[in-house]
Formats: C-alpha cells, sequence, structure tokens
C-alpha cells in the first residue's frame, strides 16, 4: 500500500524587522535634531528684533552733538542740513549710506563719511572737489584736479580760474584721452611751480593738430607749449622775459616747442617801428 508523506506548509518569508521600540527612538532622535535646530530660529528673530527695537528707541543713545569737519566752500550748516540728521533723534535710527547719498548729490562733494561714537556723537567728514579750471563749451563748467567736469559755473561762486577752450561735449564723449592727459599735466605743472604759473594764464586752449597753447593774463600773449616738456618749455619763456625785465607789451606769441630755440613774434605796431615781423629766435 502506498503511504501518502503530509505536505508541510512552507513558512511566510517575511523581512526582519526592527522591534517598534528600536525604531520609534530613533525617529524621536531625528526630529529631536531637527526640532533642535528649527525651534530657535523663531525665536532668535524675535530677539533680534526685540533688541533692535531696544537700541533704537533707547533714551541713552541720542544724538547730543553732530561735527562737520572738511566743509569750506560748502557752508557746515549746509552739510548739516543736508544730511537730515538732527539732534535728539536715536543715534541708530538712520543709514549712513543713504545719509552720504543725499549728501554727495551737492556736486561740491567729493566724498562724504559718517562715523558714529557711542553714546551720541555723530562726525561728518566732506571732502569737497579741488576747482583747478573753467572749460568752455555750450556754457562754461567747472572742471576738479581729476580732470571731471562737475558742475555748471555761476558767477556767484567767485571762481578766479582759467579758462580751458576747444573742448567739445562730442570729443568729451569720443575720449580724446591723450589731449586731456596733456591738459592735466600741463594744469599740474602750472599748479605746482613758482615763477610764472596757473594764476598768470587766463586762457589754455587745445588744438587737435597743434596741441595746447597758454594766453598769459597780462597783455594776453599766446605760449605755444606743445604737447609735453611743459616745465622746460616754461623755463626758456621765462629766462626770454627775464631779459625784458618781465615785460610783455609789444609781444603776441611766443613758440615753445622747442624750447632751445624760442620763437618770438612781435606785435604788429612793433613791426612798424622796426621790429622783426617775422619772429625773433631767443
Amino acid at each position: 500500500m502506498m503511504k501518502i508523506k503530509p505536505i508541510k506548509t512552507k513558512k511566510r518569508n517575511r523581512r526582519h524587522r526592527e522591534p517598534l521600540s528600536a525604531r520609534a527612538s530613533r525617529s524621536a532622535k531625528k526630529w529631536g535634531k531637527v526640532l533642535a535646530f528649527a525651534l530657535p530660529i523663531p525665536a532668535l528673530v524675535y530677539g533680534a528684533w526685540w533688541a533692535y527695537g531696544q537700541v533704537t528707541t533707547s533714551p541713552y543713545l541720542v544724538i547730543t552733538d553732530i561735527t562737520v569737519a572738511g566743509a569750506q566752500r560748502v557752508a557746515s550748516e549746509e552739510v548739516l542740513a543736508a544730511s537730515g540728521i538732527i539732534q535728539g533723534q536715536n543715534i541708530f535710527s538712520f543709514s549712513k549710506d543713504e545719509v552720504a547719498s543725499r549728501l554727495k548729490s551737492n556736486p561740491w562733494l567729493e566724498s562724504v563719511e559718517i562715523n558714529r561714537e557711542l553714546p551720541g556723537t555723530i562726525e561728518i567728514t566732506v571732502k569737497e572737489r579741488d576747482a583747478i579750471a573753467l572749460v568752455k563749451l555750450d556754457s562754461l563748467y567747472v572742471m576738479d584736479s581729476n580732470g571731471v567736469i562737475f558742475k555748471k559755473f555761476t558767477a556767484e561762486e567767485g571762481l578766479d580760474l582759467p579758462v580751458v577752450t576747444g573742448l567739445s561735449k562730442e570729443s568729451l564723449a569720443a575720449g580724446a584721452e591723450n589731449i586731456e592727459t596733456r591738459l592735466m599735466e600741463l594744469i599740474s605743472v602750472l599748479t605746482n611751480r613758482s615763477g610764472f604759473n596757473i594764476t598768470n594764464v587766463s586762457e589754455i586752449k587745445i588744438d587737435a593738430d597743434h596741441g595746447l597753447s597758454l594766453f598769459t593774463l597780462d597783455e594776453g600773449v599766446r605760449l605755444d607749449v606743445g604737447m609735453g616738456s611743459f616745465e622746460e618749455k616754461l623755463a626758456s619763456f621765462e629766462k626770454i622775459l627775464g631779459t625784458r625785465d618781465g615785460v610783455l607789451k609789444g609781444i603776441e606769441a611766443f613758440d615753445l616747442n622747442n624750447h632751445r630755440e624760442v620763437i618770438v613774434r612781435f606785435t604788429t605796431d612793433v613791426v612798424k617801428e622796426g621790429g622783426e615781423g617775422d619772429g625773433k629766435k631767443g
């Protein structure tokens, strides 16, 4: 007789799982770390907001003194008024950048620095532009020592400066760098030298082909100085002028392009009296 073997039921293949308590513990640690990081953020934000409110309303941090340094052409009172800062307001109740921006809307102010000295002092330090010449374009404009044409000239400002002619808005826009560089070099030489200097010059004329020329304040004599070696050329001019006891009357122009062989051109009146009409080398 055939024996029938009973079929054993196979156990289900279940994945091995951690105990619930272990999984719960790990999850709690994970969320604990997240909460430990996230929960302080609102508290920090609120704390910062509260601290800012305390600082900007503290009666111990009110402005009691405002000083202005560096203002000469622009009155200190004008700087103070334009700053918008007043005594009695909180020392942290304004933006230094905004105050500096307002002040620099005045074309005479090249740079502005605002400092807070706790508990209640504000120091405003300005640097004014150094005007060195007037530039004739469609109107007269003021140029500073950096070659920046920064404002329109008004007679009320009382500027007694030489006038630069021969420039145009088109040439400035085109960026005539070489001629502008030479102009600034000539002005620098005239400003820093003794003897014949910037105070003796009424006009500086620019010519793209022939370079730079000066016109003297006395007698309006033209000095052609070209595009360089300005100190040597002006020194040669002074030597010749010294032989005439400093008198320019009767002279129309000096050609100083070759400072070793200066050509002097006399006026028509001198020529009629027997002077040399074609000029004289000195």
